[in-house]
């Protein structure tokens, strides 16, 4: 039980940190890891009632060790994929099956009748523990070796069970029937054994609809407490502890109340209390008192549970005849197991239709810690300083408040505001290396609220200031988001459900000339004018990136109307990306969070929704997007820090944190985050190119030890670089060259790299700086702007390629050349960042033969 607990903690983490696994994907190796028992438990234990049970047990063990240690050497050698982890945790959930069958149907033979009921209840308590002291340990291996080499400590467990069943002495029950009758005949006859036998079935039925209940229940449970309750991690964790040692109790003392009460009226009165102590979970609301109330009811739950199940368990061995205990044990297996993913999937669907608790108002008095209480959204037309008393001034940062994401249409931002292809366009802000200063005022001090001072506000089913055509619009995009694989359940797709768009940004630019044309023209269109609220509306819900700033203006109190000339200098990210990224940074009630390039507050607002608002800070550079941001976060009922400032070297007065996000790229990790940054938090930042071409997203995990880690991860999407970090692009004039002239032309049995070897592209950039890909073109096209060269590869046949190149860079061997080194380094996609003591930062691939050097120490190159 130990060893089962550290898998089930390493292998997600490996498929999350490691493998990049999206949620669907997460979904299904959880799935697969399920379906074992209810597949393969009639056959595991018609097998162990025909053959030697302890054999059966040991090969299980043999079986899950080998499996497992696959991981770590697959790991190890670069070599570790998705699909192996979803192999592992099928043969591994198969060979479990086969083990527990011969196993608890092994203890009758083991001990004497009267002692079947203080043996299940020693083996139940023993099992509550143990499962446990897994799940600790697989967090402390993990954290101590990384989550590969953490499931050494499952096949250590494995091979200690094996060696242990190896060396029991007993007589098993002699076979009375014929090897060569059929295994699916003798599957039929356990389960006929167990219909026949009203005791058996009668048990058998109260052990799956029992399941399907808690099942029900504990798919959700954890969602409450953590998200509605606003329940930290650690009394979540002090919760689930008292429920263990529950479930310990409640075995340990079933055998004296059944001698006591009787067994049948001991299980229905442990039946009958398990769903009273459900009510507090009906009437609770945040604070301490309630955490102690929840976690006693979950002791005594799980007591009940511990007590009715060692006692029923016994009770089936204590009637079954020998040479039927194992198929006896399958058939409750198998309905119980059963009954688990058929409880999830209507959980699912119960909370998606009537919500986590489809129960009367259940709030109560505000809790004492602020830090506990929920965040749901307030009526964002309540006046932006009821009931707030001031909070102290807040000392400055800054931000280069930047966002874009690589463009599909074309590097050099051929996509438009007007085009509607979803998830195709160059994004949010533009740089302004020419920002206006942040004036002294707003240098010094940012005047914010307490949102102490008052209840927590409830959060309306129609929030007023929200018309139905504005949430008919948002579920709309969410449901685009869902389709795309951009977003999953959780609470960002809460937030961007729940959150009105139209009060973040009540004004926004649509561009009316062509992409090249110019001077640009564009229309600032107001929600406030019904004229324009039909286009607006569908720009702030189409998923793009949505503008919101011109030239650096003062965005509040400007006119609407049109514009021409000058450039977009303020964006809100697309949200394919945005809400990508913030369930990537895993948003958790009462965490700290610092967000990087406030821009409209999107980000902002979903952190205040998720987390509260007393522990989030959003920085930008522009004085004018932070008072925007401000009074729009303030509608909305939120008061977060709201800082100006350089976003780079962070904010430390509100530090540390538990979570970072930066909607800007940067040129390498700012050390100061790093710094800032909470021991078990998470920083996420897109890592600029000199294109926008081929971005890496920085992944930051700081370790409970103190230890930061850094990945590199090649993305398709990332933001775009901040003010002063200038980057390459195609021109018009260079595009039509391109598109137009011949260049010397050449045949190659050599296939251009693919698109989905992002590592390589990424990689080619700092191999061979200066290229941009135009993502426009039909082929594959990369142009180098500084120089004017440029390279356009063909398919001309199976197997065969027309190279096209000119100017003085010979592109294509430049890509081959990359792609050789990239290959021979092991074809990775994620790279590990290092930190010099000469200041300088670099990317090694996880073998180490291939190093990019992110950026220069004291003396050293770029390259």
């Amino acid at each position: 039980m130990t060893g089962i607990s550290i898998t089930q903690m390493a292998l997600p983490v490996l498929a999350v940190l490691h493998l990049d696994a999206t949620t669907a994907q997460v979904a299904w190796l959880a799935f697969l890891g399920q379906l074992p028992p209810a597949l393969l438990a009639l056959h595991a234990g018609a097998l162990a009632d025909r053959h030697s049970k302890r054999r059966q047990m040991i090969l299980g063990d043999l079986v899950s060790a080998t499996v497992l240690a696959t991981v770590p050497v697959a790991a190890a050698l670069g070599a570790l994929t998705l699909t192996q982890l979803m192999i592992v945790a099928v043969v591994q959930g198969a060979a479990s099956v086969l083990h527990d069958a011969a196993a608890i149907s092994l203890l009758p033979s083991l001990v004497d009748r009267s002692l079947i009921q203080r043996s299940n209840s020693h083996i139940g308590a023993l099992f509550a523990v143990a499962a446990s002291a897994g799940s600790h340990l697989g967090a402390a291996l993990t954290a101590l070796l990384g989550p590969s080499r953490a499931l050494l400590g499952d096949v250590a467990t494995c091979l200690i069970s094996a060696v242990c069943t190896a060396r029991i002495q007993t007589t098993e029950p002699a076979r009375t029937r014929p090897e060569s009758h059929r295994l699916r005949s003798e599957i039929g006859e356990g389960l006929r054994y167990v219909r026949d036998d009203d005791r058996l079935w009668s048990l058998t039925l109260v052990n799956a609809t029992t399941s399907l209940a808690l099942g029900l229940l504990n798919t959700l449970w954890a969602l409450h407490l953590l998200r509605s309750l606003a329940m930290s991690a650690t009394a979540f964790g002090v919760v689930l502890g008292l429920g263990t040692l529950g479930a310990a109790v409640g075995a340990l003392t079933a055998p004296a109340l059944a001698r006591r009460y009787g067994p049948g009226p001991m299980m229905l009165t442990a039946l009958a209390i398990t769903p009273l102590t459900q009510l507090p979970l009906l009437l609770a609301s945040p604070g301490l008192g309630w955490e102690v109330t929840l976690g006693a009811a979950l002791f005594l739950q799980l007591a009940c549970a511990g007590a009715a199940g060692t006692t029923q368990r016994s009770i089936r061995q204590i009637v079954t005849e020998a040479g039927m205990q194992a198929r006896m044990q399958a058939v409750s297996t198998w309905m119980t197991a059963g009954a688990r993913p058929v409880a999830a999937l209507l959980a699912g669907a119960l909370g998606t239709w009537f919500g986590v608790l489809a129960a009367p108002d259940c709030r109560g008095p505000p809790a004492a810690d602020p830090a506990h209480r929920p965040r749901p959204l307030p009526d964002p037309c309540a006046p932006a300083d009821a009931g707030h008393a001031p909070r102290p001034p807040a000392v400055t940062a800054r931000s280069r408040g930047v966002h874009a994401r690589r463009p599909l249409t074309g590097a050099h931002g051929r996509g438009t505001a007007r085009s509607r292809t979803w998830r195709r366009h160059p994004v949010n802000r533009v740089p302004n290396s020419a920002a206006t200063p942040a004036p002294p005022d707003l240098l010094e001090s940012t005047v914010l609220s307490d949102p102490t001072a008052s209840a927590a506000p409830h959060r309306p089913a129609k929030p007023a200031g929200d018309p139905s055509e504005a949430a008919a619009a948002r579920a709309a995009m969410v449901s685009r988001l869902e389709e795309s694989g951009a977003l999953g359940p959780g609470p960002v797709r809460e937030a961007t459900l729940a959150l009105p768009r139209q009060i973040l940004m009540p004004q926004a630019y649509v561009r009316r000339s062509a992409p090249d044309e110019t001077p640009p023209r564009w229309d600032l269109l107001d929600f406030s004018r019904p004229g324009d609220r039909a286009e607006l509306l569908e720009r702030l819900h189409s998923g793009d990136s949505v503008s919101i700033q011109h030239d650096g203006e003062p965005i509040l109190g400007r006119g609407p109307g049109p514009r021409s000339g000058g450039a977009i200098t303020a964006m809100s990210s697309t949200m394919s990306l945005t809400t990508d990224l913030l369930q990537q940074l895993d948003l958790r009630p009462g965490q700290r969070v610092l967000d990087v390039g406030t821009g409209a507050g999107v980000t902002a607002a979903t952190a205040c929704f998720v987390c509260g608002d007393e522990g989030v800070v959003t920085l930008d550079i522009d004085p004018h997007v932070t008072a925007a941001a401000r009074e729009r976060l303030s509608a909305l009922g939120y008061r977060p820090a709201t800082v100006t400032g350089d976003g780079t070297t962070g904010w430390a007065t509100g530090g540390p944190y538990d979570r970072i996000f930066l909607s800007f790229a940067v040129r390498h990790v700012p050390r100061a985050l790093v710094e800032q940054l909470a021991r078990g938090g998470r920083a996420l930042m897109t890592l600029g190119t000199t294109s926008p071409s081929w971005p890496g997203l920085a992944v930051i995990d700081r370790h409970p030890d103190g230890r930061a880690e850094v990945q590199l991860r090649a993305v398709e999407f990332g933001h775009r670089a901040g003010a002063g970090f200038d980057r390459l692009f195609l021109s018009a004039e260079l595009r039509a060259q391109i598109a137009t002239a011949d260049g010397w032309t050449q045949r190659s049995l050599l296939a251009p790299p693919p698109d989905t070897a992002r590592g390589l592209w990424l990689a080619l950039d700092f191999l061979h700086p200066g290229l941009v890909r135009d993502f426009g073109a039909e082929d594959l096209t990369i142009g180098a702007p500084g120089c004017r060269s440029w390279m356009r590869v063909r398919a001309v046949g199976q197997r065969r390629w027309e190279v096209s190149t000119s100017g003085p860079r010979d592109i294509w061997a430049e890509v081959q050349d990359a792609a050789a080194r990239w290959r021979a380094a092991g074809a990775p996609n994620v790279f590990r960042i290092h930190f010099d003591a000469d200041g300088g930062q670099r990317a090694t691939s996880p073998n180490g033969a291939l190093t990019l050097q992110l950026s220069p120490g004291e003396t050293g190159d770029a390259r």
